[in-house]
């Protein structure tokens, strides 16, 4: 009766091993998961920015021969605030709004009063946008960009990105 009291004092330890072993297996690959996906994105001017979105819009103003300053410190009625890019030649400014919660969307609207008290020209891009970037992107600035400064008329494939050609 002992034996068997032992076997299955054995046989629960055995299992508890187990199961604590394939717990931290589990934690140490998504760990590892998360460690894939980069923290900065390169862009083909050389800036370096935060995420995929920022890297369309930063290689859009490249691609279009648009000056352009990324993450500028500047101060709006006294107040610092880091914009996402300012346009130096058109004097213009620009956010991507591609995070949420509660704070960033209190700092959002911290800044966007700042913009409105300053009397600045602003560009907000908003997450819906990415559905055409490039057609809202070119709306955008046209708002500002007076007609007579080109802007490249680029079509992509919806689907995949790719640049399409005059055939399109």
């Amino acid at each position: 009766m002992i034996e068997i009291n032992i076997s299955l004092v054995f046989i629960i330890i055995f299992v508890l091993f187990v199961i604590i072993l394939i717990y931290f297996l589990l934690k140490t690959l998504k760990k590892e998961e998360k460690r894939l996906k980069p923290s900065s994105y390169k862009c083909i001017d050389g800036h370096v920015v935060k995420s995929k979105g920022e890297l369309i819009i930063d290689n859009f103003l490249h691609l279009n021969g648009i000056e352009h300053e990324y993450e500028k410190k500047i101060k709006v009625k006294g107040n610092p605030i880091k914009c996402d890019w300012y346009l130096p030649e058109h004097e213009i400014y620009m956010e991507y709004w591609g995070f949420f919660g509660k704070k960033y969307l209190q700092r959002k609207k911290e800044k966007l009063n700042l913009y409105h008290k300053g009397k600045l020209k602003l560009i907000s891009i908003e997450e819906i946008m990415f559905k055409d970037i490039y057609t809202n992107l070119t709306s955008e600035l046209k708002k500002f960009i007076d007609e007579s400064t080109p802007l490249r008329k680029i079509k992509h494939c919806p689907n995949c990105g790719i640049e399409l050609d005059e055939r399109f």
